[in-house]
């Protein structure tokens, strides 16, 4: 078996940028909490872009909006996360079919 070795100027390289890539990974990522002061921050925005001035009823009602909208998209995102599951399971359902019939 054949090994290759890589220069020693091009090794340390390869590590920082391996060390790199999994540290803007990791700080890519947000707990529930801080996802929903982002959402909470930016529907904020929204709503005064919108010109409803904070503290109105117009502002709450605004937020509301927003957060009906945050919902259905989430409830939208497990519906076809379901219905992509239930198509991968009748696939393989297929396939064992198909596998049975061609062995018979």
């Amino acid at each position: 078996m054949k090994t290759t070795i890589l220069h020693p100027k091009i090794r340390p390289a390869i590590s920082t940028a391996c060390a790199t890539l999994v540290l803007i990974t990791l700080s890519s990522c947000m707990s529930a909490e801080e996802q929903r002061r982002a959402d909470l921050y930016q529907d904020g925005g929204t709503c005064s872009d919108f010109g409803a001035p904070y503290g109105s009823r117009a502002h709450t009602d605004c937020m509301l909006r927003q957060q009906d909208r945050r919902d259905n998209e989430q409830l939208m995102n497990m519906e076809r996360a379901r219905i992509s599951s239930e198509t991968a399971r009748n696939n393989v359902e297929m396939l064992r079919l198909m596998r049975e019939r061609r062995n018979q």
